[in-house]
């Protein structure tokens, strides 16, 4: 009894000190998570105060690069002219360029020597001369079109601390003719910084490559924080070695002693970087207050812990003497130990065998294995324990047991006969077998089953179809194969992120279910792409086509709705292939897989959110496209491409400009539409030389037209694939082709697809504005057949949309059509757009289009598209009958 009591008074001091040792780890686990997530937040914080910072320069940088763009043109201009530079002119245009910033700076620009010579603060007396400067320097070696931002300087005409952007203007003969700079003081910088709010210790800096201050605030009344100084903590420094963009990092020694959390970012379009510190004293006020408390509601519980100990442990001492019975097994057993009389009813068990079933000790006794067993029948539990109570031996055997919850616990028993008190029982050890069936379960559903949608993967899909084709070869049954395809779903993930990406496939899984019977297959085989494997379907092959159908058909219309993803809608669709199987006894697991496949493509083609069954004719259908794309190549090697121009009429009849559109001439098929030709050459990367070709062939036109006074005016529009848009050199590439055929930039019109556009429009505007400023246009084509969000229209500088055909094939007829070009009309004329009609075919689309106020059109009415002599004929034609 005294070691009893000796082991409870432990445990309850164990008790107490554990409790308490647990709820103080327990909060210092909380507010370690707090400062944890309280950092985190101050990096978040600090990193998009660092974007929205370098995206505040980029812009004023921009409107620098514009502005030295257009002197540098005007300059130019004023030498091809033959007159002088230095002059009232000059100036007055200077001074007028540099009002259109929004942020300060000084305009000057040099001569070949690099004398200054015009611009802010410039006097005849003025003897300043960059030619030792670097950016002049660079200029003056290369002749790359680039405007240059130098590192920070210090300026000799405006006698402080600067940085320069600077850009090259040419002589007529192309040589180097000075450079135009402008000097943006460090003060502007300082002012830029001054309105971030960053606390009472924090920090924000801006320093060139060198590590030289260019700005800092608050202003550092010390040597190091001097603009112009050369300094930086070792952590900057290797951050700025090591060449990454952006990171942040935490700072303790610091010149001002602030340790803070700073976010690191390299400006874009400087040599420079900023650096933004909020200081540890600001943002860990509160968890600091946090702190006290915690450990005051800490001391508080250990008082109540310690009391309630106490008065638990005189509970004790007074009931101790009453506890006299022992109980007869070993309590401490980790099995389920129960024994059992004759009959099956309990006569004794451990504490872990009531645990394990859910029970109290007291209504296990007596309970009968019937009411527990969930595994065996009532009469093989009878049979079976007359077994082992007839034998000698211990018996190891599964079963299952039901909880009281009703919850279902698989278990393995150990039994053995014994004799107590001269009657036979059966002694029984029973084991929770924590997780065995579990691990053999979840290795089965990693193995055979889809993670994200619990659907059989393409390991099980092949196992069962191999069962199916044998149950086919034995019983002349039939069965098909649905391949299914989500149309467009990289633009669900491109729009609203790969999250909510998969909560679509999920939806799509659920809704595949509920469209087959229960003993069909539903299967994920990655990506987007499900497989539907129907049995059973009989042995006759219409009917089995039949059936197949309409599970199809019903799929079609059952993911053909919107999805709520996100904060938006998304239409969906599909493209579904279909194949029976069972027709060829022996045939390979993978061959119903690859006849879907490719019905499923042939669904594709035919314009998505369609069905199509394989037909023999595919298999020739996909060596002819490989056939074609070999033959691609061939062609751009023998020059086979040729342009061909369909006009462009006003609603007077003129003839305004053409579009420009490839076709392939074949040496045995002759001329191949670009329907057959461009999707390939999309997927083989051909489309990149084909479209440069398209790119520099009109460009050559243009020139060739503007020695003509009949042809000057006309433009020509070239489409560009969404591929060669976002190759990097892609603006470099439009220039060049204009710099060598010396067309006019103004008479080149880009068409861009909806596809071009809505992944990183900040790039792709950055790419539009490059090519704007040189006069190049833009229209957007088959405007309304994808996404068409306004986002994209009011940010960039586009100048006219382009109805699809789609819509305008039934315009008079199709009221949806008829809305959808009319709304395409207003919208564009709110939004100071132009718009072109495509596919007019007869005088009621035009005039219907007319009366909504479009006034360009293009299609059949007019002309098909012409070869280049064709064309020269039919404008003659038309400026015949106009005079």
């Amino acid at each position: 009894m005294h070691q009893n009591k000796k082991t409870v008074f432990l445990a309850l001091i164990a008790t107490v000190l554990g409790l308490n040792a647990f709820i103080g780890g327990l909060l210092a686990y909380a507010l370690s998570a707090a400062k944890e997530r309280k950092e985190q937040e101050v990096r978040t914080t600090v990193e998009n105060m660092a974007l929205l910072l370098d995206q505040s320069v980029t812009a004023s940088v921009r409107e620098i690069e514009l502005l030295l763009r257009e002197l540098q043109v005007h300059l130019e201009h004023e030498l091809r002219e033959g007159r002088p530079l230095v002059g009232g002119a000059m100036s007055d245009l200077i001074a007028e360029h540099g009002g259109w910033l929004s942020q300060p700076a000084e305009i000057r620009v040099t001569d070949a020597s690099g004398a200054v010579v015009l611009g802010h603060g410039v006097t005849p007396e003025t003897k300043v001369n960059a030619s030792n400067r670097d950016f002049f320097i660079e200029h003056r070696e290369k002749d790359d079109g680039r405007t240059r931002a130098s590192k920070l300087i210090y300026g000799r005409v405006a006698e402080t601390w600067v940085v320069v952007f600077s850009r090259r203007y040419n002589a007529p003969d192309g040589r180097f003719a000075g450079i135009v700079v402008a000097a943006v003081s460090a003060a502007y910088f300082q002012e830029l910084l001054s309105g971030l709010r960053l606390g009472p210790h924090g920090i924000a800096l801006i320093r060139d490559q060198d590590m030289v201050m260019i700005a800092r605030w608050p202003v550092l009344d010390s040597p190091a924080g001097a603009i112009g100084s050369r300094g930086g903590s070792q952590e900057l420094s290797d951050i700025v070695a090591s060449g990454v963009p952006a990171q942040s990092f935490y700072s303790t020694r610091t010149a001002d002693g602030v340790t803070r959390i700073n976010a690191y970012r390299r400006l874009e379009r400087m040599p420079a970087f900023v650096v933004l510190g909020w200081g540890e004293k600001d943002y860990l006020t509160q968890w600091h207050e946090d702190v006290r408390k915690a450990m005051l509601l800490w001391m508080l519980f250990l008082a109540v812990t310690v009391l309630a100990g106490g008065l638990l442990w005189r509970l004790v001492n007074a009931n101790a003497r009453a506890n006299q019975r022992s109980r007869i097994l070993l309590q401490n057993a980790s099995d389920g130990i129960h024994i059992m009389d004759g009959d099956g009813n309990v006569v004794e068990a451990s504490d872990a065998f009531c645990r394990m079933l859910g029970y109290a000790h007291g209504d296990i006794i007596g309970m009968n294995v019937s009411q527990w067993d969930a595994y065996y029948p009532e009469q093989a539990l009878r049979e079976g324990l007359s077994r082992l109570l007839a034998s000698s031996e211990v018996h190891t055997f599964e079963s299952a047991y039901r909880r009281k919850d009703g919850s279902v616990l698989p278990v393995e028993i150990s039994a053995f006969p014994l004799e107590v008190d001269g009657k036979t029982v059966l002694f029984n050890s029973a084991r929770d077998i924590t997780a065995r069936k579990s691990s053999e379960a979840e290795v089965r559903r990693l193995a055979y089953f889809d993670p994200l949608t619990g659907l059989p993967n393409r390991r099980l899909l092949m196992e069962r179809l191999e069962f199916a084709l044998e149950a086919c070869a034995r019983d002349g049954s039939k069965g098909a194969l649905l391949f299914i395809d989500l149309d467009n779903f990289k633009a669900v993930n491109d729009t609203v992120g790969h999250a909510e990406g998969d909560r679509l496939l999920e939806q799509v899984a659920a809704i595949l279910i509920h469209c087959v019977r229960r003993d069909d297959t539903v299967a994920r085989l990655g990506g987007d792409e499900f497989v539907v494997m129907l049995q059973d379907l009989g042995g006759d092959g219409t009917e089995a086509s039949h059936h197949a159908e309409a599970i199809g058909s019903k799929i079609l219309q059952a993911l053909h709705k919107r999805f709520e993803l996100g904060s938006s809608e998304h239409r969906v669709s599909a493209s579904v292939g279909v194949t029976l199987f069972g027709d060829h006894p022996g045939e390979r697991v993978e061959e119903p897989l690859k006849r879907a496949d490719m019905a499923m493509y042939q669904a594709k083609l035919a314009g998505r959110n369609a069905l199509r069954f394989f037909d023999p004719k595919m298999q020739a259908e996909v060596s002819a496209r490989a056939a074609v794309e070999a033959g691609l190549w061939e062609a751009m090697e023998k020059q086979q491409f040729l342009l061909q121009y369909q006009p462009q009429i006003a609603a007077d009849g003129t003839v305004i400009g053409v579009e420009a559109l490839v076709r392939w001439r074949h040496p045995e098929r002759g001329v191949i539409p670009p329907g057959e030709f461009i999707p390939l050459a999309e997927e083989s990367g051909l489309i990149l030389p084909l479209g440069r070709w398209v790119l520099e062939t009109a460009c050559a036109q243009l020139a060739a037209w503007a020695w003509d006074p009949r042809r000057a005016q006309l433009k020509i529009a070239v489409n560009v694939s969404a591929r060669q848009f976002r190759q990097e050199d892609f603006v470099a590439e439009v220039l060049n082709a204009l710099e060598h055929s010396g067309a006019n930039p103004a008479r080149l019109e880009l068409e861009l697809t909806e596809s071009s556009l809505v992944t990183d429009i900040d790039r792709v505007g950055a790419k539009m504005d490059a090519l704007k400023a040189r006069g190049v246009g833009f229209s957007l084509d088959d405007f309304g057949t994808g996404y068409s969000s306004l986002a994209y229209l009011k940010r960039l500088p586009l100048e006219q949309l382009k109805i699809d055909q789609g819509f305008v094939r039934d315009i008079l007829i199709d009221p949806n059509d008829a809305a959808i070009a009319r709304m395409i009309i207003v919208l564009a004329d709110n939004l100071g757009l132009g718009v072109v009609a495509e596919g007019v075919e007869s005088d009621e689309q035009r005039a219907f289009l007319a009366e909504q106020g479009c006034r360009i059109y293009q299609g059949y009415l007019f002309s098909r598209p012409l070869a280049l002599a064709e064309l020269e004929a039919f404008l003659d034609a038309r400026r015949a009958i106009a005079v």
